[in-house]
């Protein structure tokens, strides 16, 4: 009897590995490619005052381009960007290669200084630095009676005093960074060098300098494309300067009444096009790196450098560094938290000395609500995060499917956003789709997840090239699903990983100030919109009472984080 042929499915069989990557391409699709539509059409289109669209144009374009609106921005925000690129990575080396190739004293205190940095609120930061270089502040006090002068000794609210402060906040990052390329650094060649008789400015001149080159001109590039979207240092020491950037200048259009958005969309794709050509010197620079290897199959010790007598002027330039970076900025903000109303630190003002600015933040319920908007937005945006970017490595890591450079693109497409431009394309978009998140905790949290997925993953991918994939391969040939391999193997091993990403993620999307200026509603008020709506009420201690309370629980986080990563060996980059 013959056996009829079972009929083909018109649907195709497709493996778990396509599955997945057709959920995981669908879902961050959703998330970076509306922003893009969205400010690509915004700054090509006029709208009604409904908001529908009224015609194609490319005045938007003619006014910023042919306007002179364009020319200051621009230039400020490339000197500033450079400045700051230059001063901090001077900084942050210079401290990175006194940790780590020198024996001088208080080596541990640079890696805490750098963990401890990314536990202070950017805005709180910079607001720290402007009371103490303020016109009122007591450097210019100190100036001014030392050398005998009528005016303030030096305005910080100026280009100048732009790049001094960005320059502070990248300088962490800048340590982090070139602390691991000069650990790699095989001595060897230096020691050749000191046997030829050169004298060691010599060998740090032609052989040191030379070989950590490329990582050097990465951080500056980086650096560079930073300072670049930057927007709380431009927002808060700029403008009341009258400098502006192109960032300052988005939100200014954004801001205007009627909103500008065809104006501010112009400014946006424009500083996208510089973003991503920055991004695109920056990968060729890593990837061309491996001209300068020094680590090989050969074993080496790296030997530290005696600095002999020298070794107390350099253990204090490291404890000068942590003064500057995290004692005096906290110090000023804490003085200011006990003053009914601010005066720079004297032994006159200590009578003054009150705890009522933190009953006011523990009774203002806006406050609380900001804390807790913000945690929840950190909580769930480092979570949604590193799901997705887990799911996303894995398939970039683990298969060889010829789609996945599709998914590839899709993580990486966010970092040409600036933050001022993402918050400004989701606006658009979510004022015209019928999706109803607008002015709620959603439409901060699709923001925030969409930014932060090259983030995510970076640590993920780097954990699961780091697994090899032999016990997996066990696993399946035991007969265990891709759930179960996954669920039981691959996550217990890639923990420290995730954990590390998610802590990161929390910490940078608790600290977010460009897009939610754009997105919190007065329902929806988040920590660094709060502090900075503070800021320009002039409310100054309940503004440092607040920043104290949320900086405090912000270091928890990244203490804690420290000493995992410690135990662990995860770089914070």
């Amino acid at each position: 009897m013959k056996v009829p042929a079972r009929p083909r499915s018109a649907v195709p069989h497709l493996s778990v590995e396509m599955w997945i990557l057709i959920a995981v391409s669908v879902v961050t699709a959703y998330l970076v490619v509306p922003p893009l539509f969205s400010v690509i059409q915004t700054s090509l289109t006029t709208t009604t005052l409904a908001g529908a669209i009224e015609a194609v144009t490319l005045r938007h374009y003619r006014d910023v381009l042919f306007g002179f609106r364009l020319a200051a921005p621009l230039a400020n925000t490339f000197y500033f960007a450079l400045g700051s690129s230059v001063l901090s990575t001077f900084i942050g080396g210079s401290i990175a290669w006194l940790v780590t190739r020198t024996d001088t004293p208080l080596r541990g205190l640079g890696y805490f200084t750098a963990f401890a940095s990314f536990g202070t609120p950017f805005i709180l930061y910079t607001i720290g630095w402007l009371l103490l270089l303020g016109r009122s502040g007591p450097v210019n006090a100190w100036l001014r009676s030392l050398f005998d002068l009528t005016g303030p000794a030096f305005n910080v609210y100026s280009l100048p005093g732009m790049v001094l402060i960005e320059s502070f906040l990248w300088s962490p990052l800048v340590f982090l960074m070139l602390a691991a390329s000069f650990r790699a650094m095989d001595p060897a060649l230096e020691e050749a060098s000191t046997a030829c008789g050169a004298s060691g400015w010599q060998t740090i001149r032609r052989v040191s300098l030379r070989l950590i080159l490329p990582a050097l001109f990465s951080v500056v590039l980086l650096i560079f494309i930073r300072a670049f979207e930057a927007f709380e240092i431009p927002a808060l020491v700029g403008l009341p300067g009258d400098v502006q950037v192109l960032t300052t200048s988005i939100y200014l259009d954004a801001h205007r009444m009627p909103p500008r958005y065809g104006t501010a969309g112009a400014f946006s794709v424009i500083l996208m096009l510089v973003v991503a050509a920055a991004l695109y010197f920056y990968s060729r620079t890593t990837r061309e790196a491996a001209r300068f290897h020094t680590v090989t199959g050969k074993g080496y010790r790296p030997a530290l450098i005696r600095v002999g007598r020298w070794r107390y002027f350099t253990a204090g330039l490291i404890a000068l560094y942590s003064f500057c970076l995290l004692v005096l900025p906290f110090f000023i903000v804490l003085w200011a938290s006990l003053l009914p109303f601010y005066s720079h630190p004297s032994l006159e003002a200590l009578s003054r000395l009150t705890l009522r600015n933190y009953e006011t933040v523990v009774k203002f319920p806006k406050l609380f609500d900001a804390v807790r908007n913000s945690m929840l937005l950190g909580i769930g945006t480092a979570t949604l995060v590193m799901a997705l970017t887990t799911l996303a490595s894995w398939i970039l890591v683990r298969t060889r499917l010829k789609a996945r450079w599709l998914l590839d693109l899709l993580t990486t497409l966010p970092l040409v956003f600036p933050g001022i431009v993402m918050g400004l394309a989701i606006l658009r978009f979510y004022l015209i789709v019928p999706i109803p998140i607008y002015a709620t905790l959603w439409i901060l949290l699709v923001a925030y997840v969409a930014r932060y997925i090259p983030y995510g993953i970076r640590y993920t991918h780097a954990g699961l090239l780091q697994l090899h994939r032999e016990l997996e391969e066990a696993a399946y040939s035991s007969g265990a699903s891709w759930l179960n391999c996954f669920r039981r193997i691959t996550l217990p091993l890639l923990t420290p990983s995730f954990l590390g990403g998610w802590v990161f993620v929390f910490l940078i999307s608790a600290k977010e100030l460009a897009m939610s200026i754009l997105l919190a509603g007065p329902r929806t008020p988040v920590v660094s919109v709060t502090i900075f709506e503070l800021w320009e009420n002039a409310q100054l201690g309940e503004l440092a009472a607040f920043g104290v309370v949320w900086t405090a629980i912000l270091l928890t986080v990244a203490m804690g984080y420290y000493l995992f990563a410690r135990r662990y060996g995860i770089q914070l980059q």
